[in-house]
């Protein structure tokens, strides 16, 4: 089930995607990983790029009145969340951390950060479909319903 879960997550997050809101990830290989995971978006590297936070924010506000944070999980991934999330807001746009929420809740005893979610999916996947068999229905039908 966790797998169909977090396929459905996925989905919400490409849809997301494709409205445009920008994704806050906080590397060069985050952005790899969800790419691989079929996600392509404006996506916004927090770690690295030189600017501040705030500065940060200030793009990723000017850009949309929703903004996606899918910071890691650990320490510091927490207490970029928290922040942006508050720049974000008070900017005046609304900070989406449900998505991130909802990965964390799944993954958190598995996986600490982002990159390392297309191998703990499919890790996941060999498990609850062991033949290969993936239920499309279940993922077209019942995705928003958990």
């Amino acid at each position: 089930m966790s797998f169909k879960k977090l396929s459905c997550i996925m989905e919400e997050l490409k849809i997301c995607a494709e409205q445009g809101m920008p994704i806050l990830i906080e590397g060069k290989k985050d952005e790899k990983a969800l790419k691989y995971l079929g996600i392509n978006g404006n996506f916004i590297q927090v770690s690295g790029s030189g600017l501040k936070l705030f500065e940060i924010a200030e793009i990723a506000a000017e850009s949309s009145s929703k903004v996606i944070i899918l910071t890691d999980f650990d320490k510091k991934g927490i207490e970029l969340a928290k922040r942006l999330a508050e720049d974000i807001q008070s900017l005046g746009s609304y900070p989406n951390l449900e998505i991130r929420r909802k990965i964390m809740g799944i993954t958190r005893k598995f996986i600490k950060d982002i990159e390392s979610l297309p191998r703990h999916m499919k890790q996941l996947e060999l498990e609850e479909c062991p033949n290969g068999v993936n239920d499309s229905y279940y993922h077209q039908h019942f995705c928003f319903r958990y």
